[in-house]
């Protein structure tokens, strides 16, 4: 035995205690655990091998392969290039340690397989290893094993494996080029003698050299592969990114389609208002050109007398446009309340009547509860009575409370008392030009008033603000299927986008869209 192997006997024996210990343990059955456990002896084996200890590295080594071999048994589905990688290392160290402490004759040489630092691959880390409880140093050297571990992946290449490798090789190859200048002086005193030996040498030569063509070829592949993962990698950014800016595009697109069919929507009802009045004015100027030719077949002092008679009452019938009659809905259009049908002319409206609700008295909101909330409440009862009156004397300590407005607009449209609630809600919605939920209100009361066309501007404004309103689709839909001009296409577009967001089925307005 060597000098160098007596003196580090002792550290071996201590190692080989810890490793008794460790055995007394039970069988690991986590393939983690049973993979950290392999790496420490494989790392241990490094060391020891760095300072000399070849008994001692060698026994490490042994521990680790047996590990690997484990892994690759009972667990064949984890890290399996990781494993096989790090136990055939093991198993070129095991024979590497073993050829140094006593090397074979040249014919019994083992074959020479190709030997690679034991480095993790960078794209599998290992997880961290966690020391027991209680092994401080077992702790210290874990540590120590980890730092080592780092400054090693640091400092070694695939390069240096490789000339490593082929330093080793060339080394054998000047042995076995020693050991045939040996045999062939044999030969030529022996006269032909060991033919045999030589031709097996001869052979091991080229199979040497087969294998370092193949390793120089392995190496080339595998820097391809490199190249082309990084390559591939690259493109996959690449179109990660350009799939994030079409994803942008398309919201865009999107947005910018939604508004100009809100816009197609706005212009098709134009266009159809305009056909209507067109037809009604070339009625009109049919209806005049009869009326002049039966002026021009009468006496002149009768027709003179028609045309002063026509012209006085022309003056006063410009100031008085003709309103279109409307078409009565199938259903009230409007979802909180009743809707009037019959359209009622813009004016001076009369002088409001004290009803009952007006002389309620309000009720007192519980402590703890907003006005709003309570009133809210109150509505979902059915007492609106109370509620307005509740509402109202709420608004006199504020009365620039918009969400206050908003709530005595709707206790109106359930009393219907439209015309009241349109007063109310103009005046609120124009000290709040943004507020969506303010228009569609006031798009309601005006269809319950019967002011159809105002109502249809007011609920597209109300849109334009707020998409997602599902009663503002809904009283569009009402409007289109059932008052004058009537459009089946925007009637059901708005119908399904209103069910698309929780509102119940319509089957007369369904039947009206077939």
């Amino acid at each position: 035995m060597k000098p160098c192997s007596i003196r580090w006997l002792p550290f071996a024996a201590v190692l080989l205690i810890l490793a008794g210990a460790a055995g007394a343990q039970p069988l690991l059955t986590d393939p983690v655990q049973i993979m950290n456990e392999a790496y420490i002896y494989f790392m241990q084996g490094d060391q020891s091998l760095d300072a000399g200890r070849v008994q001692e590295a060698q026994g490490f080594y042994e521990q680790a392969r047996d590990l690997y071999a484990r892994l690759g048994s009972e667990f064949p589905g984890f890290e399996p290039r990781i494993v096989q990688y790090r136990k055939t290392y093991c198993d070129n160290q095991i024979l590497d340690l073993a050829r140094r402490q006593g090397l074979p004759p040249a014919g019994e040489l083992p074959p020479l397989v190709a030997r690679v630092p034991g480095r993790a691959p960078a794209q599998a880390p290992q997880p961290a290893v966690t020391p027991a409880a209680g092994a401080g140093d077992r702790a210290v050297e874990m540590d120590y094993l980890k730092s080592r571990l780092s400054s090693l992946e640091k400092e070694l290449t695939e390069l240096d494996a490789l000339t490593d490798e082929l330093e080793r090789l060339e080394a054998a190859n000047r042995a076995l080029e020693k050991q045939l200048e040996k045999a062939n002086r044999k030969l030529k005193d022996s006269a032909g003698r060991d033919q045999e030996a030589l031709g097996a040498l001869q052979a091991e030569l080229r199979e040497r050299e087969g294998q370092i063509e193949a390793l120089q070829r392995e190496l080339e592949a595998k820097r391809e592969l490199d190249q082309a993962l990084n390559e591939m990698e690259a493109r996959l950014n690449e179109l990660r990114a350009e799939n994030a800016h079409l994803k942008d595009q398309f919201e865009q697109l999107d947005d910018e389609l939604t508004d100009a069919e809100v816009r197609a929507d706005q212009l098709e009802l134009q266009a159809t208002q305009l056909e209507g009045r067109l037809a009604a004015a070339e009625a009109r100027a049919a209806i005049a050109e009869e009326e002049l030719q039966m002026m021009r077949s009468l006496p002149t002092a009768v027709a003179s007398a028609a045309e002063a008679t026509e012209l006085a009452e022309a003056r006063p019938a410009k100031k008085k446009p003709k309103k279109e009659k409307v078409k009565k809905p199938a259903q009230e259009p409007v979802k909180t309340a009743a809707a009037k049908p019959e359209a009622k002319p813009a004016g001076k409206p009369a002088p409001r009547k004290e009803r009952p609700e007006d002389l309620m008295e309000p009720k007192p909101i519980p402590e703890g509860m907003s006005a709003a909330d309570f009133v809210r409440q109150l509505l979902q009862d059915g007492d609106n009575a109370a509620a307005l009156a509740t509402v109202r004397n709420a608004r006199r300590a504020a009365r620039t409370d918009p969400n206050l407005g908003l709530i005595e607009g709707v206790a109106l449209i359930r009393l219907q008392r439209y015309t009241d609630a349109v007063g109310l809600l103009s005046e609120v919605a124009k000290s709040h030009p943004r507020n969506a939920e303010l228009h569609a209100t006031l798009g309601a009361a005006l269809m319950g008033a019967g002011f159809y066309d105002d109502a249809r501007d007011m609920l597209q404004m109300a849109l334009r603000l707020d998409r997602h309103l599902p009663e503002c689709h809904y009283n569009l839909a009402q409007l289109y299927a059932f008052i004058e001009p009537t459009n089946v296409k925007l009637a059901g577009r708005h119908y399904r986008t209103a069910l698309d967001l929780g509102v119940g089925a319509d089957e007369q307005l369904e039947a009206a869209l077939k």
